[in-house]
């Protein structure tokens, strides 16, 4: 992406972001990660707004919280920035290394709990939902919810979810199967979502 693309790029992140004006100043604190992501880990902040932009698209198409969506896919990959940066590299990481990447989704609903306690949720729950061991668990929801609440934050984290998956297939041409087909097997349950990620992916010209 070129530097002039990259900036147009960025406004009209910060414009949706301003736009759709979120409570508990989370517009404020989405700015600043962003911020701080593109320090130390600039391919995470591009990876993460693609994914919030390509939620967003997956909700308005399937008429659930374009809001929430939008958001949840900016704060998915928050745990991340307290993680060196030569863990995300792309490299070969040991097993210590990778249990510590694994935490990642629960340092972001942590760190996010007290404040966004719905976009907390859904980022916890984005790897877990295809990933045992990778996140929250249903148990972690409280008892006293009511299953309407859990039901929507399940379905904007699986939307967060496959889009976060197309993002990171779209940088791995060696697993040998097409995206579509390897969306099929990590998300069985949930094609109508997948179809409609792919649709959306294709959209937004991305290329495998």
């Amino acid at each position: 992406m070129g530097l002039e693309r990259m900036m147009m790029f960025r406004r009209d992140i910060m414009k949706k972001i301003k736009n759709y004006h979120p409570e508990g100043g989370l517009d404020t604190a989405t700015i600043v990660m962003l911020s701080l992501m593109s320090f130390n880990h600039a391919p995470i902040r591009v990876h993460t707004e693609n994914v919030a932009l390509m939620a967003e698209a997956v909700a308005l198409r399937m008429k659930k919280d374009a809001r929430a969506a939008f958001f949840a896919g900016l704060m998915h990959d928050a745990g991340k920035m307290i993680l060196p940066s030569c863990l995300l590299d792309g490299r070969n990481i040991t097993d210590a290394e990778y249990a510590e990447v694994k935490k990642e989704a629960i340092i972001t609903y942590q760190v996010r709990k007290k404040t966004h306690l719905f976009v907390a949720y859904c980022a916890g729950f984005h790897h877990a939902l295809y990933e045992k061991g990778q996140g929250l668990t249903s148990q972690d929801f409280p008892s006293v919810w009511q299953p309407q609440i859990v039901e929507e934050i399940l379905e904007i984290a699986t939307i967060v979810a496959i889009c976060d998956y197309v993002e990171d297939f779209s940088n791995n041409d060696e697993l040998g199967i097409s995206l579509e087909e390897s969306l099929k097997m990590a998300f069985p349950n949930e094609l109508k979502i997948v179809q409609v990620v792919l649709e959306e992916a294709g959209r937004m010209h991305y290329e495998y």
